[in-house]
């Protein structure tokens, strides 16, 4: 996976530095200005910033379909590269009331009664969904929880709750624009798995879920 997403970011990158060599070219009229510029792009682009991830993103969608992973080989490469960096550069330093553990509401089984959206402590916690064993896992950690129904609503959440940090789960789809928009804030993605379809009763491994704020965090009485 991480193989594939760096080759997929490159050859992102690679296409878009196409555009400002011939920029530069058409400017300059000295042909070397168009091997220069996207040198110059491509080497920038080592240090993998948020806004090269994004611009390899963009120049990626298009073509997605014919990179495979179901047409999601541009977001794959954000979740992969963006919660790489992330867990590099702030893993176990973050307090955990710091870190916002966003869902998306498609976790919750679909005929429940129990609204959650704007409180996840309405939930019974009948096990019927992961969003009840999450919940116990928000209290352990003590990371904060929040739902989200589309993009607009998780942005509001992070601007509301201005954590150090964002775990996110989400489909593919949504996480990896939901990682680009959520910058400057650092996210980690956890994907969910579909077994009912898109938007449908969604499943998580709540493992997984604990394993990555284990790592971002710091934890009380805990380890890293």
């Amino acid at each position: 996976m991480k193989h594939n997403s760096l080759f997929h970011y490159h050859l992102g990158l690679a296409f878009f530095s196409l555009f400002p060599g011939v920029i530069a070219l058409l400017i300059t009229h000295q042909w070397y200005w168009f091997p220069a510029t996207v040198v110059l792009v491509n080497i920038l682009g080592l240090f993998r910033t948020n806004m090269f991830l994004a611009l390899s993103f963009h120049v990626l969608k298009p073509i997605a379909g014919m990179l495979g992973g179901e047409g999601f080989a541009a977001e794959e490469m954000v979740i992969t590269l963006g919660s790489e960096k992330t867990l590099r550069r702030f893993g176990g330093s973050i307090p955990a009331e710091r870190i916002l553990l966003l869902l998306p509401h498609c976790l919750q089984k679909h005929d429940c009664k129990h609204r959650i959206t704007f409180n996840p402590y309405n939930c019974a916690r009948c096990g019927r969904c992961p969003i009840g064993a999450l919940l116990d896992l928000a209290d352990r950690t003590g990371v904060k929880i929040a739902i989200a129904t589309g993009g607009t609503l998780a942005r509001r959440h992070i601007k509301e709750l201005r954590p150090l940090a964002v775990v996110a789960v989400a489909c593919p789809r949504d996480l990896g624009q939901g990682m680009l928009d959520a910058n400057p804030v650092p996210v980690v993605g956890v994907e969910n798995s579909r077994p009912a379809g898109d938007c449908l009763d969604t499943q998580v491994d709540v493992l997984a879920v604990e394993k990555t704020i284990n790592r971002l965090a710091v934890i009380p009485g805990g380890k890293n």
